[in-house]
């Protein structure tokens, strides 16, 4: 079962925009100084359509009605349905490794996705970012393959990217939004029970702001990482005690970054920054362009000046793991333009031998590592930004991939937006969380 779709679309919307309208304008609590560098003010309220911010309830604009979308479907154990592993072996893949998809339809044109246990039921729940709502939804996990129908959350203008992580370390997660259209970061402490305080909004500078990551990069506690694509600039905010954060120290990245990874590419113990630009090239003399550029840390949480790997191609969605098992960190990066995925191995320097080319469905974009046939290999999955596919690209000793598996999604939801994976219903198996324009799509493992 789906929610309606034109329809209920404008009911929702139209419900949203009256409640953005109608919230308090207050102001978010703004966080301490910290030995005399106050954080940047947060924004004004985005109920008055302006620059970001939330209404004074917490951000909860619409609650969830407390039904559920779909279940998983049921395919009972040695039964021939589809999706049903047909030798019963548990190394399967592609859609004979999955069950049927399972939409799960809302409103908002989602274009991020998270993953986290937002209610400590031990089960793994899903945050999406919409752009055309100005909001996050959150989708509680049920158990027993069910979620329940989201709630939303206020959110800036066009909201790009999203997080979950605990900043404070009071055992419950924020919600990280990077919100595009408005240059800001909003953060929303968590209350557990899959609830959170008013966000405190961050001005974070130009329009763009394609990735980020939280992570200890040795200046004493974590920061989180944001990728700032139009100013070509990489942010760091500094996260004090309280979960607050203090003033964006900036980083030259250059032209327009597309998507970050973080690992020790270079062996030492400190996580380094490596980032992809997927640009033409100008001039043949241009290293940024058509390139992932590494930054090394030097332990402290400042880096040195950036190194190019030269791609070719359009390099995306980026992903990290020591592929060839030689203790160094290799990297797998998405090529658009070729339809293919490069993978990199490491030189522990912060620069690669030359790529290895493996084919994937058209204009991979995001990617994700897990073991899917559960022989404790990793596997490579990637989102198609034109079509309705996953490739799967199944992981071998030595850091070779086999030959792609499609996964396809439901035919009338194109330009996939992001994948998450998970064992969402604690089968063993892990499924996939596909992120598409019209919500999303659930592919239940079926591997036994």
């Amino acid at each position: 079962m789906s929610l309606p779709g034109n329809a209920t679309s404008r009911i929702l919307m139209g419900v949203l925009s009256a409640l953005f309208v109608l919230a308090s304008a207050c102001e978010p609590n703004r966080p301490p100084p910290l030995d005399g560098n106050p954080p940047p003010p947060p924004v004004k309220n985005p109920s008055d359509n302006q620059d970001g911010g939330t209404p004074s309830d917490g951000g909860l604009v619409i609650p969830s009605d407390g039904s559920s979308f779909a279940a998983k479907p049921s395919c009972e154990s040695g039964a021939t349905c589809e999706g049903a592993c047909p030798d019963g072996s548990t190394r399967c893949a592609g859609n004979c490794g999955f069950l049927a998809p399972v939409e799960y339809a809302f409103a908002g044109d989602p274009t991020a996705i998270a993953v986290g246990d937002l209610n400590d039921d031990g089960r793994a729940d899903i945050v999406t970012a919409n752009n055309d709502g100005r909001s996050v939804a959150v989708l509680l996990n049920q158990g027993e393959g069910r979620f329940q129908k989201p709630s939303l959350w206020a959110a800036g203008k066009d909201p790009s990217v999203v997080a979950l992580v605990d900043l404070d370390g009071d055992d419950n997660l924020e919600l990280l939004v990077a919100n595009s259209g408005d240059s800001t970061l909003g953060v929303y402490r968590g209350k557990g029970k899959a609830s959170f305080h008013a966000p405190v909004t961050y001005a974070a500078g130009d329009l763009n702001l394609n990735d980020l990551a939280v992570a200890d990069f040795g200046a004493g506690s974590m920061s989180v990482a944001l990728v700032r694509g139009s100013a070509g600039k990489l942010s760091l905010f500094h996260v004090n005690d309280d979960g607050s954060l203090q003033k964006a120290v900036d980083s030259p990245a250059s032209v327009n970054p597309y998507a970050m990874v973080v690992a020790d590419l270079d062996g030492n113990g400190s996580r380094d920054i490596a980032l992809s630009y997927p640009a033409r090239c100008s001039a043949p003399t241009e290293k940024s362009c058509q390139s992932v550029g590494v930054l090394l840390n030097n332990g402290n949480g400042t880096f040195q000046e950036q190194r190019f790997t030269s791609t070719g191609g359009t390099p995306r969605g980026l992903v990290a793991a020591d592929f060839d098992s030689d203790t160094l960190l290799d990297l797998a990066v998405a090529d658009a333009s070729n339809n293919q995925v490069l993978v990199l191995r490491g030189r522990r320097d912060g620069s690669f031998y030359a790529p290895t080319a493996y084919a994937v469905g058209k204009a991979p974009s995001r990617m994700v590592l897990a073991d899917i046939n559960r022989d404790s290999v990793q596997d490579l999955l990637v989102t198609s930004a034109t079509g309705n596919q996953v490739s799967l690209l199944m992981g071998q000793p030595g850091g070779t991939f086999a030959q792609q598996v499609p996964i396809t999604a439901l035919p009338q939801d194109m330009e996939l937006q992001g994948l998450m994976v998970s064992d969402f219903d604690k089968d063993r198996a892990q499924d996939l969380a596909v992120l598409t324009h019209n919500g999303i799509q659930m592919l239940w493992g079926s591997c036994r």
